[in-house]
């Protein structure tokens, strides 16, 4: 069993060097087309490595703005966003006046809309807007410029920008998706907000009351449940003239009655809060490049 198992080990070390070689004298035409594969495989360190390969061994190659491109998105999906842009910016910033330049611009500002910052994605946007008047993605850029105003909060001008969508593009390939963050816009801009005076005052007499209040009935039963118990406890322990009891359950009941004017503010701020919103517009954003 120990010399199978040596001679096994000695052809992986024989044939370890003759497959790194191979991959090493992969002509330019194979690193790309390597790259793109180990990208749909969800490889995408190994997508970044073929890329920097390529660019490493063909410095002058036709493909070399096509590489970064890939590396950009490859370091998005895995999730280092800072080189993602950092790669992708480069790559505008040296090949504008190449296609792959106006994509890098447009994965550009996709990457800083996903990643929380709606407003340099809408410079993004505009910058390209300006750049490349004939652009193939302007009704695209038009309709994401529209949710990156969604998203930093200013609900009435998306609104008002995706009517201009709609007038510009009348017969626009996006028109549903113009609808569907119509509505979400509508639904929230109409959506009632709760007031934390009201919660406030009566979680004072009514413990559980916050929750109550903002739709959360299962945790408001069991806080009023719970400070009705110590309550009974408390008075228990008097009607049996047990101090100790008194106390230790006076101490807890405070600590509950506490809690429960806590969550009463925290749960008017979490309900009246636009998380969902946003959470709700990036989920219609294209998930892909």
């Amino acid at each position: 069993m120990r010399t199978a198992i040596r001679y096994i080990t000695i052809v992986i070390l024989l044939a370890w060097p003759v497959t790194q070689f191979q991959a090493l004298s992969a002509g330019p035409g194979q690193l790309i087309p390597l790259a793109k594969s180990q990208m749909s495989k969800g490889d995408y360190y190994g997508a970044i490595t073929e890329c920097m390969r390529y660019r490493y061994c063909y410095p002058g190659g036709a493909e070399y703005p096509l590489s970064m491109l890939i590396q950009g998105e490859a370091y998005y999906r895995g999730g280092n966003y800072a080189e993602a842009t950092r790669i992708t910016a480069e790559c505008f910033e040296r090949y504008k006046q190449r296609r792959e330049g106006e994509l890098a611009l447009i994965n550009l500002g996709h990457m800083r809309l996903m990643s929380g910052s709606p407003f340099f994605a809408f410079r993004t946007y505009q910058e390209y807007l300006y750049l490349y008047p004939g652009g193939q993605f302007r009704e695209e850029t038009t309709l994401d410029m529209c949710r990156a105003i969604a998203l930093e909060g200013d609900l009435a001008g998306a609104r008002a920008r995706l009517d201009g969508y709609a007038r510009t593009y009348p017969d626009g390939r996006y028109l549903e998706n113009v609808r569907e963050l119509q509505y979400l816009i509508d639904s929230e801009i109409n959506r009632p907000k709760k007031s934390l005076a009201v919660s406030i005052l009566g979680s004072l007499f009514i413990p559980g009351f916050g929750h109550f209040y903002t739709g959360r009935y299962t945790t408001g039963i069991f806080t009023l449940a719970s400070n009705a118990a110590l309550l009974f406890l408390i008075y228990d322990g008097y009607r049996d003239d047990n101090t100790f009891r008194m106390v230790f359950f006076s101490l807890a009941e405070i600590s509950l009655y506490q809690y429960s004017l806590y969550a009463a503010v925290r749960n008017v701020y979490e309900y009246n809060s636009r998380d969902e919103f946003y959470r709700a517009v990036r989920l219609a954003i294209r998930k892909n490049f």
